[in-house]
């Protein structure tokens, strides 16, 4: 039986272990978080745990998936020693890859997730038919189709970009869209009365907003040259038509708007 180690079983790594054990390999999990470690376990996400990071990295296993927060992810690449493949989920990659240059190493990054944190909201159906994103620097061949392989068991869709490649995409398709929802929910509660009207297409759109802030701030900050260089993109096509607007430009208006 394969054997699969993962630090963190938030919602992440535990819909990972779910996953994977009904898959059937054998799932060693370990969270700082003991409240975490113990849902993951009762919810069948792993079948045993271990007592520290040193514990499990250094225990015999196929695979350790780094599954924390991005800054605990990138402390733990810098920490581990194992001859163990190792691969992470964090939704930045360039300064994972660059850390683990001269390990066994792939970064990778599901492009699935829920609203709500933690275990309790894990699931195995979580990556079924979702883009799993695989980066391919200094990672091996071999590496790169084990990985590819697992990810296929849990439904998902690898594909392959460099870490640069990854960090630029969804700066504009995952991050950009955080900062808009949150803008648009702190801008309507600034105004008087203004969420009592809130309906259907509003929720749609700022339905993120309602993520783990904590989990952001690291993303936003690891990634903040590619953040602001989409945010100064988006302020640009927002002066586009505010000057239509303010011109009662219809042609320009319209074409703003058809492209939608």
């Amino acid at each position: 039986m394969r054997s699969v180690s993962i630090a963190g079983t938030g919602l992440i790594g535990a819909s990972i272990g779910l996953g994977l054990s009904r898959a059937g390999w054998e799932v060693v999990g370990w969270d700082p978080d003991s409240t975490t470690l113990s849902t993951a376990v009762e919810i069948g996400a792993i079948s045993s745990t271990a007592e520290s990071f040193d514990e499990l990295a250094t225990g015999a296993t196929d695979l350790l998936i780094l599954a924390g927060p991005p800054r605990a992810i990138l402390e733990q690449i810098d920490s581990v020693v194992t001859e163990a493949l190792v691969m992470d989920v964090a939704g930045v990659k360039l300064d994972a890859v660059v850390r683990a240059k001269g390990k066994r190493f792939v970064g990778t990054h599901p492009m699935a997730g829920r609203e709500t944190r933690g275990p309790s909201g894990a699931t195995p159906s979580l990556f079924r038919g979702a883009t799993w994103v695989v980066t391919t620097d200094w990672a091996s061949e071999e590496d790169l189709g084990f990985v590819e392989g697992l990810l296929e068991q849990l439904g998902a869709r690898p594909v392959r970009m460099t870490a640069g490649e990854h960090d630029r995409g969804v700066a504009m398709i995952s991050h950009l869209p955080q900062v808009l929802a949150t803008a648009l929910v702190n801008e309507a509660a600034d105004r008087t009365n203004t969420l009592e009207l809130v309906a259907g297409s509003f929720r749609d759109l700022t339905r993120v907003a309602a993520s783990d802030p904590a989990n952001w701030v690291d993303v936003l900050e690891l990634n903040t040259p590619q953040i602001l260089a989409v945010i100064e993109d988006f302020r640009e096509r927002l002066v586009v038509v505010a000057t239509a607007l303010a011109e009662n430009d219809d042609e320009s208006i319209r074409a703003f708007l058809g492209r939608g």
